[in-house]
């Protein structure tokens, strides 16, 4: 704060005007604020009130007009803006625009009869060699600002985005561009983008091909007989049945009529299923479920289970979700045993867990390193002179050290994991009934009702209570 006149003491007090200069909490802003003291003080400079800015270090985006009319017309006892810094630029945020669609932005058409297509369901996405899959929008700099003290003010950069590169695909035109490297069908794996090059049976797998193990997609325009085997890197598309045959697909399978197991063979799909019902088979699906109904079936789905068609039926057999499961009517009404369990999963403290694995591999690369130096001194300590010895000696207590650390970092992260708990994110959804006989479970908690069905209703689990909701 400065002031035209200092008045003395025991003397009249002369009029004055103090000049007051503040900033912002940021110090992005500052202010000159006018007090008069007395009456018609002197008037206040340019000069006078840049020095004074000058004194309280304001060097930078002073707005030199503000002072002068501040100045030349005095505004007395509220603060006026007379300087402002240049706020940073952040850089924007690469991202990617897919030109095809992901899986999970299909939806199958539902006919007049309310039913679906599962013949036309025109589910697979073929491109064609040089096609443009996605266009790259690269990330931007930032600009630093700077405050009114002089100081830079730092700024961020845009984060790149992450590289849909995948298998059959490259970059064109400055890397903004991507395309297919030949013709084949679309496969997502979280952001990267696969084109699959596809295999094509005219027929059945039976006697006339034998068993089918292909890296890519596989499409088979009949049905996979009893006994065979079909592998696919990629996806698997089915025109006719699935037989008790066994099927293996790292992507997803379509079956246009259904699967007719008996038992003896087993389905494993990496991505999601779609046909039309599942009877009398073993089933483990990484992703979703979409069919019409499921019959004496042993099924494991980590996604979501949707039956959707004429029937929306489950009957019989052991299914466990991990996600939701849609269904018009569970059991049925000569209660046959029917066992639904929703899965769960361990909730505990992964960041803590990281952050205490991350110092503990620190330490052990750190006593890796000290512990060859160690073997190195060693070696030669037989024609070394003492100051090696005292190295040597010093090494052996740093290895104890680290160690110790290492052990403790250990027992640390032990008692993390033991600290979880087990969340259910799914449910069980029926639009109809749920009948007895129906026995259902989250994890190995038992959900009980009475004797009469239940109808129209939600069940999930929230803070390991299990509740029934209505629809």
């Amino acid at each position: 704060m400065d002031q035209i006149e200092t008045p003395e003491v025991n003397q009249p007090v002369n009029p004055v005007t103090i000049i007051e200069v503040t900033a912002s909490d940021d110090g992005m802003t500052g202010f000159i604020k006018l007090i008069k003291q007395g009456e018609n003080p002197s008037p206040v400079t340019k000069e006078q009130l840049m020095a004074a800015l000058q004194k309280n270090r304001i060097v930078y985006g002073i707005r030199e007009s503000s002072v002068e009319k501040l100045a030349a017309r005095p505004i007395y006892n509220i603060r006026i803006e007379v300087a402002k810094g240049t706020p940073p630029v952040y850089g924007q945020d690469g991202y990617v625009t897919f030109y095809v669609k992901r899986d999970s932005e299909y939806r199958p058409e539902i006919n007049m009869e309310g039913t679906i297509d599962y013949k036309n369901l025109d589910y697979f996405q073929m491109v064609k060699k040089d096609q443009v899959l996605a266009e790259i929008t690269k990330e931007t700099e930032g600009t630093e600002g700077m405050n009114i003290y002089g100081g830079v003010v730092p700024t961020k950069n845009g984060r790149a985005p992450n590289s849909p590169v995948g298998k059959n695909t490259h970059l064109i035109r400055d890397d903004t561009l991507l395309v297919a490297d030949c013709d084949g069908v679309i496969r997502f794996t979280r952001d990267v983008v696969d084109v699959s090059d596809m295999l094509k049976i005219n027929g059945n797998v039976d006697q006339l091909t034998g068993n089918i193990i292909f890296s890519g997609t596989v499409n088979i325009e009949g049905d996979v007989s009893d006994g065979f085997t079909v592998k696919s890197g990629g996806d698997i598309i089915v025109k006719g049945v699935v037989e008790d045959a066994a099927i293996e697909a790292a992507g997803n399978v379509h079956i246009s009529k259904g699967i007719n197991g008996g038992g003896s063979n087993s389905i494993y799909v990496g991505g999601n299923l779609k046909c039309k019902y599942i009877e009398h088979a073993n089933i483990h699906v990484e992703g979703n479920i979409n069919a019409d109904y499921i019959i004496d079936s042993n099924v494991t789905c980590m996604g979501n289970i949707e039956l959707s068609g004429s029937k929306e039926l489950i009957v019989g057999g052991d299914v466990r979700v991990f996600g939701e499961l849609h269904a018009k009517d569970i059991g049925s009404e000569s209660e046959r045993n029917t066992r639904i369990e929703v899965l769960g999963m361990k909730i505990m403290n992964t960041e803590v867990i990281d952050r205490l694995t991350k110092d503990r591999d620190e330490l052990n690369n750190r006593l890796q390193l000290l512990v060859e130096n160690a073997q190195k001194l060693n070696q030669s300590r037989l024609s070394a002179g003492d100051d090696v010895m005292e190295q040597l000696a010093m090494l052996k207590k740093q290895i104890l050290v680290i160690r110790e650390k290492v052990d403790q970092l250990n027992y640390q992260i032990q008692q993390e994991e033991k600290n979880w708990n087990m969340e259910f994110p799914g449910s069980i959804i029926c639009k109809r009934k749920i009948y007895q006989g129906v026995k259902i479970y989250f994890g190995e908690e038992k959900f009980h009702f009475e004797l009469d069905n239940i109808e129209h209703c939600k069940i999930f689990c929230v803070d390991g209570k299990i509740i029934q909701g209505t629809l």
